[in-house]
């Protein structure tokens, strides 16, 4: 029998994931909590084999239950539940140790017993020991340096209430040398954001002159790159900017760099690692975009899933019901032909219908999954300019087969995209696409003769969510993306993809 432990305060959804556990999971033991504080108590009292976790609860959330769990050294795997728009507090999830991450209102979601079993299994393969949690007496001692004593005594209760597990003693940076000298020695050493005239290097430099054993992190009150790349030199296992939400990030760094110094393997692959540090910068940065990448591919395609789905049901249950509605009222007209207000319902059904039709068009066209990527495109571009009065010359060059499926999907959203922002943003009349495969290229472009912008501001500033999105989708699918764009000269989003010699073997 699974033990499972589920957190969750919204009391619909913890009702339907017991119903589902019930119907489809007689091998798993589930039980339910309201709040994430009650969640770490009955871990602490009982053994549970997996614990699922909503992202957002009262009291405590998830990221702050999966501090505890670490700082308890509590190998039980956690599953993070999030909600729609949630994605960056999910790779925080993720980042901070949790196995899998689900949004409660995915088609994903649906299967989260078959999650919770492939979880235990691959936890009974990768860990058939569990190790005892550190018990309170055990608690690590953390030094943390900071020059104002208001910012001192909150960081003490800070950690005072969430991370029980680890002791600070806060002190000024005038302190520090003693510090060093002393017997009794700290687990970690933290640097704050405000040191009165004190440069973090130079305490870097002194704490790595007594001891390599020590990690040591750095908090800034901005970002700055050429600070944080000169900590990583000096040896700094992490630096973080003080923002909103940094002190959960703080407790996950510091309980990660305590795990990591418990190993004496660890502690030799990490020397190694700064004596070439350049190598294992990018190997560290490489591994994390990496593991984001591959969250956002599986974001996407659960995305597209869900249009799909919400497609089919507007088709098949609204579309026909429409269907069947307007039959009956054109049957009752031809009897009663003088009826106005059945005349008018008549009328009202027929436009209603072509709204449901459209609107499945828009989620997940059928002709994309049907006919293929050009006639799927002819459509929108027809739709486009109905919609909008931008004429729209298009070009396309493609093979008499199939392209893959997810590569038709992201050329298709990526015209859609581009087009969208000609029609909010140019101010143009026209547009141009193109879309050209050859033996080893997919080639897409969407160019117009708009006002244009300034690109740099606008990526630097983040205000255009539907421009970095659509870069995101193009590197996901393996590509690369660039947009070109000056003010009063216009916009070009080029979009290029690598295609496989055999693979297009098959299509030429």
């Amino acid at each position: 029998m699974i033990r499972v432990l589920y957190a969750e305060d919204e009391e619909s959804m913890a009702t339907m994931v017991q119903a589902v556990f019930e119907a489809t999971a007689k091998d798993c033991a589930l039980e339910v909590v309201d709040n994430g504080r009650r969640c770490l108590e009955r871990m602490a009292e009982t053994k549970f084999d997996v614990v699922m976790v909503d992202l957002l609860m009262p009291e405590l959330n998830g990221l702050e239950v999966l501090g505890e769990l670490a700082a308890r050294r509590d190998p039980t795997p956690v599953i993070m539940v999030s909600g729609r728009g949630q994605t960056d507090l999910a790779v925080k999830a993720l980042r901070a140790g949790a196995v899998d991450c689900i949004d409660k209102v995915s088609s994903e979601f649906r299967n989260i017993a078959e999650i919770v079993r492939r979880v235990h299994a691959h936890q009974l393969e990768r860990q058939p020991a569990r190790r005892a949690p550190i018990v309170p007496g055990e608690a690590a001692r953390i030094l943390y340096l900071d020059a104002s004593e208001a910012g001192r005594a909150q960081m003490a209760q800070f950690f005072s209430a969430h991370a029980k597990a680890l002791a600070v003693e806060a002190v000024s940076p005038l302190d520090f040398d003693r510090y060093l000298t002393r017997t009794q020695k700290f687990a970690a050493l933290v640097i704050g954001s405000e040191l009165d005239g004190t440069d973090p290097l130079l305490l870097l430099r002194k704490l790595h002159s007594h001891t390599d054993d020590v990690p040591a992190i750095v908090i800034s009150s901005h970002a700055d790159g050429e600070k944080a790349i000169a900590a990583f030199n000096l040896g700094a296992h992490d630096f973080l900017v003080q923002k909103d939400g940094f002190l959960s990030e703080l407790i996950f760094s510091l309980n990660n760099a305590l795990k990591h110094a418990e190993s004496a393997q660890l502690n030799a692959r990490l020397t190694h690692e700064l004596a070439e540090l350049n190598r294992s910068l990018e190997a560290q940065v490489t591994a994390r975009t990496a593991e984001l990448q591959a969250l956002s591919a599986r974001l996407l395609r659960v995305q597209e899933d869900e249009r799909r789905f919400l497609a089919r049901e507007l088709h098949d249950q609204f579309g026909q019901v429409l269907t069947g509605l307007k039959f009956q009222l054109e049957s009752a007209r031809r009897v009663l032909p003088a009826d106005a207000a059945l005349g008018e319902a008549f009328l009202l059904a027929d436009e209603l219908l072509r709204h449901v039709r459209a609107l499945t068009l828009q989620l997940r066209p059928h002709i994309l999954d049907d006919l293929g990527l050009q006639p799927a495109l002819e459509w929108h571009l027809n739709l486009f300019q109905r919609q909008t009065k931008i004429a729209v010359n298009a070009e396309y060059t493609l093979p008499d087969r199939r392209l893959p499926g997810e590569l038709e999907t992201t050329i298709f959203r990526i015209v859609q995209e581009a087009l969208t922002n000609v029609a909010r943003h140019s101010g143009s009349s026209a547009a141009h696409v193109t879309v050209a495969v050859d033996e080893r290229h997919a080639l897409v472009e969407v160019t117009d003769r708009g006002c244009g912008f300034d690109l740099e501001r606008v990526l630097a500033q983040h205000e255009s969510v539907g421009l970095a999105g659509l870069v995101d989708r193009v590197n996901l699918a393996g590509g690369r993306a660039e947009i070109f764009s000056r003010v009063g000269q216009g916009t070009r989003v080029h979009a290029e993809f690598p295609l496989a010699i055999p693979a297009l073997a098959a299509t030429s």
